[in-house]
């Protein structure tokens, strides 16, 4: 394969990608987290502050909120201020889509990122294949539709491995500035890019035995500049205060649902269980693969060392809120598949092998359209959302398709205990009434799975008025009943 041939084909890629998600994109409601970082982004734009929420980075908050950052917004009520600003669009649910366009950037970034890092290891050919394999994935095209940040945190991972692979190859200065770039873009883009950066660079010079560690500090020195200038200029605490906050988040815990569960601390089994129920068999295979054949053959074993530190690392986290936390690991994992694809591609019957996984991928991942979010593979059974829910299988993404089956079935009242920020009058729900999970009301009741399954967890009495009672299914995660 040529230079152009693959840059060809990463386009494509890209491409296609980024049209299976922006098709998907106007058919959800918010998310819980997205409002904030809408809200947030517009503040940084809008008021040249950056005080509304402090736990992330503002790089990809700036890129949903740009495209309403005219809006002018009056009184003091948060969840209405974000209603005004989503309304600036002309409709409200027209800003929530005009919101989610610009995490189609980092879409795009990781999958140049993943083709970039793997052509330097591996070749063209392997980089056009691992760029698909991750491209296809469920988790990734999911967190690319909506305006949330672990997309542009997979990005720049992605992208400043690449970079730093580059660099250590020969550490010139033309290269050290290009990764400073590449780092401080990491930086602003996700608080736990840091942590996942130092994991695998240190990776990458243990395993080579090379420390440049002079031109290492200036391309550091040279990332915090671009901190500097992204947090206005002079108020680079701001950053690290943020920092702070996720640190003490993740000290305090944070509730989660986990296998008829619920923990604030979490639980260490937490996302290798959800990598595997929420990564297609075939690319888990592929994975699989490629780890036992660079340990075997003692070849691009740094990266298996990668995506094992990161799994490692997101074991030991409080925080288990969804595989979307551990995102980055897809990017080495998605190489090693390559890698095994390449590799068993030069014996016929590891031909037939590879051909097949490939078509059981892209089936799979055609099947998951346009539900990305709470898919999962054959081994979660028949009730993924019984392992986990959360950013997991229930977001909240799920309200406007219940409006419009609302309208469709004549229903004028609901009682409804709904997972999410959406702002339920301006999304156009009916009239809605809180659900005793004790005691049903007649009339229509929709529940969120998040809100079920956690209520049951922490007692067995609640909603045990729903056992047994038929119900609708609206989209994959709100049932819908009918008491009389």
């Amino acid at each position: 394969m040529s230079r152009v041939q693959l840059i060809v084909a990463v386009a494509a890629i890209a491409l296609v990608t980024v049209v299976r998600i922006a098709v998907t994109q106007s058919l959800f409601s918010p998310t819980y987290d997205e409002p904030l970082h809408v809200a947030s982004g517009y503040q940084y734009l809008h008021d040249r502050q950056y005080s509304n929420d402090r736990s992330h980075p503002p790089l990809a908050r700036i890129a949903f909120a740009w495209p309403l950052r005219h809006a002018e917004l009056t009184g003091s009520d948060g969840l209405d201020r974000v209603g005004q600003l989503y309304e600036s669009a002309g409709d409200y649910m027209r800003g929530v889509t005009q919101s989610r366009r610009g995490n189609l950037i980092f879409v795009v970034l990781a999958i140049a990122g993943v083709a970039l890092w793997t052509v330097q290891l591996m070749g063209r050919t392997a980089a056009a294949i691992a760029a698909a394999i991750f491209a296809l994935l469920p988790v990734v095209l999911a967190h690319g539709t909506f305006a949330t940040t672990d997309m542009a945190g997979t990005a720049g991972f992605a992208l400043a491995m690449a970079a730093f692979q580059w660099w250590l190859t020969a550490p010139t200065w033309p290269r050290t500035a290009l990764l400073a770039a590449a780092i401080g873009f990491g930086l602003v883009a996700k608080f736990s890019f840091p942590l996942f950066f130092l994991l695998g660079a240190g990776a990458l010079m243990f395993m080579a035995r090379k420390w440049p560690v002079a031109k290492g500090i200036v391309a550091a020195v040279g990332a915090l500049a671009v901190v500097t200038c992204v947090y206005f200029f002079g108020k680079l605490p701001l950053f690290f205060k943020g920092m702070r906050d996720l640190a003490a988040h993740n000290f305090r815990g944070h509730d989660a649902y986990f296998l008829g569960h619920v923990s604030n601390t979490g639980w260490w089994y937490y996302f290798p269980v959800l990598l595997v129920v929420k990564t297609p068999i075939p690319a888990l295979l592929l994975m699989i693969a490629g780890i036992w054949i660079a340990l075997r053959t003692k070849r691009h074993r740094e990266l298996a060392v990668i995506a094992g530190l990161l799994l490692l690392t997101a074991m030991t986290s409080s925080l288990n809120l969804g595989v979307r936390h551990v995102m980055p690991a897809y990017v080495p994992l998605s190489m090693l598949a390559a890698f095994a694809a390449t590799t068993l591609w030069a014996s016929p019957r590891g031909r037939w092998a590879v051909a097949a996984a490939g078509a059981w991928l892209l089936l799979n991942s055609a099947l998951a359209h346009p539900d990305y979010l709470p898919w999962a593979n054959a081994l979660a059974g028949p009730h993924p959302e019984r392992i986990a829910v959360d950013s997991n299988f229930d977001w909240g993404q799920d309200v406007l398709r219940l409006r419009d089956e609302c309208r469709r079935r004549g229903i004028t009242a609901l009682h409804a205990a709904l997972f999410g920020t959406t702002d339920l009058r301006r999304i156009g729900l009916p009239p809605v009434a809180t659900v005793d999970p004790a005691h049903p009301a007649p009339g229509w009741h929709a529940v969120s799975e998040s809100e079920v399954l956690a209520a049951q967890a922490r007692d067995r009495t609640a909603y045990r008025w729903l056992d047994g009672r038929p119900f609708a299914r609206v989209g994959k995660s709100i049932r819908l009943y009918e008491v009389k």
